[in-house]
C-alpha cells in the first residue's frame, strides 16, 4: 500500500463523478479500489480506504434506520461540500 494508491484510486472516482452517487456502502468503495490498484486481500484494501478517510477524501454519515439500527453510508467528496444533493 501506497500514497500512490490513494491518488490512483481518488482521480478514477474523481473521473467517474463517484460525487454524484450519494452515500454508498463500504462495499461499494472495496469493489471500486480492488478493481483499480488489483489488490485483492481485504487488509490491505481497508487500508487504502482508512487513509482516504484520513485525508478527508471520503466522509462518513451515520443513517438511523430504526431505534436500534444504525448503518454507516460513505461518500467520496474530494470537494468538500456539504449538503449536495442530485
Amino acid at each position: 500500500m501506497s500514497a500512490d494508491n490513494v491518488a490512483l484510486v481518488d482521480t478514477y472516482m474523481k473521473m467517474r463523478n463517484s460525487f454524484k452517487h450519494g452515500f454508498m456502502k463500504y462495499d461499494y468503495f472495496r469493489n471500486i479500489i480492488r478493481y483499480i490498484t488489483g489488490i485483492k486481500k481485504s487488509v490491505n484494501i481497508r487500508a487504502i480506504f482508512q487513509k482516504m478517510l484520513e485525508q478527508e477524501l471520503i466522509e462518513k454519515h451515520i443513517i438511523i434506520m430504526t431505534n436500534k439500527k444504525k448503518t454507516l453510508r460513505y461518500r467520496h467528496n474530494p470537494y468538500h461540500i456539504d449538503g449536495y444533493t442530485i
